[in-house]
C-alpha cells in the first residue's frame, strides 16, 4: 500500500490538475457508498433507535451530493471538493449532538 501511496503522491505533484479531478470523482463515489450505508442502517435500526430519521435524511443528502459530484461538469466537481469537508462535518456534528442527547436521556443512574 505504501508503494501505491507514494506513486499516487508523485503523480499528484506531477499532474495536479488531473489529480484534483480524480479526487473529485472518488469523493463522489464514496459519498454514494456512504449515503447508501447510512440509509440502510437507519432503516434497519428504526425499532431500537428513536432518531433513525436523522440517518435517513443524512443518507439521502449524501446520495444526492454523490450524484451531483459524479456528473461530468468540472465546475460542479470543484465546488464539491471545496465544500465536501463542510457538508461532512455538518452531517457528522448534528448526528453526534443528537446521539449525545439521546444517550444522556437513556442513562439513568
Amino acid at each position: 500500500m505504501s508503494v501505491l501511496f507514494v506513486g499516487g503522491a508523485i503523480w499528484s505533484f506531477l499532474t495536479p490538475f488531473s489529480a484534483f479531478w480524480a479526487l473529485a470523482a472518488v469523493v463522489g463515489l464514496l459519498l454514494l457508498f456512504r449515503g447508501s450505508l447510512d440509509l440502510v442502517t437507519s432503516i434497519s435500526s428504526r425499532d431500537v433507535n428513536p432518531t433513525w430519521w436523522l440517518g435517513l435524511v443524512a443518507g439521502v443528502l449524501e446520495i444526492l451530493i454523490g450524484f451531483w459530484a459524479s456528473q461530468q461538469l468540472f465546475p460542479a466537481r470543484s465546488v464539491l471538493v471545496i465544500f465536501w469537508a463542510g457538508f461532512f462535518a455538518l452531517f457528522r456534528g448534528i448526528s453526534d449532538i443528537v446521539v449525545a442527547f439521546e444517550l444522556r436521556r437513556v442513562q439513568q443512574w
